[in-house]
């Protein structure tokens, strides 16, 4: 095959999943938060900020913690304990100051960036980054929201569960 076949978020899908995470945090008395829902080649769909939530740092913050999971494969919480540990190594501290430079600084080690893969095929469809609640808040309002969005049942997550306890389930 000469050619790629990607599967990526639709606009009607990223806008449900920010719409759900607005939702989320108010219902959990979170925080106001940023998100910015990422397609599978890292460009922002949807973009949405509460009332109140700060209008300079955050929407960068959750556009960072997306462009994490796309540009590591991985979840922004899983890149921060990879890099970001306290038994880190020099040589480990110097790929991360690389990374950190080849991207622009757009990357960001802690909780809150949830990438989003094809159940079937495990193909990286997008990422969602959250910003302005506690790292752990974040997390949780960006994973309840893909799950309980319109893809929801078509798409898994990393993390797959939240560390999240102060949430009101």
């Amino acid at each position: 095959m000469n050619y790629l076949q990607l599967k990526t978020l639709s606009l009607k899908a990223a806008d449900d999943i920010a719409s759900r995470c607005v939702q989320i945090a108010l219902k959990n008395s979170f925080n106001p938060v940023a998100v910015c829902v990422m397609d599978a080649g890292g460009a922002p769909i949807v973009t949405k900020r509460m009332d109140n939530c700060p209008p300079m740092a955050y929407p960068k913050i959750s556009e960072a913690k997306a462009n994490t999971c796309l540009a590591m494969k991985s979840s922004s919480r899983e890149y921060g304990k990879k890099y970001l540990s306290k038994d880190g190594t020099p040589d480990v501290f110097v790929r991360l100051v690389n990374q950190i430079s080849i991207v622009d600084g757009n990357v960001a080690g802690f909780p809150g960036g949830v990438l989003i893969r094809d159940k079937e095929s495990q193909q990286i469809m997008g990422a969602v980054g959250v910003s302005g609640a506690a790292g752990a808040e974040d997390e949780y309002i960006a994973l309840k929201a893909i799950q309980q969005s319109c893809v929801g049942d078509d798409v898994i997550t990393e993390p797959e569960k939240h560390s999240c306890s102060t949430a009101k389930e």
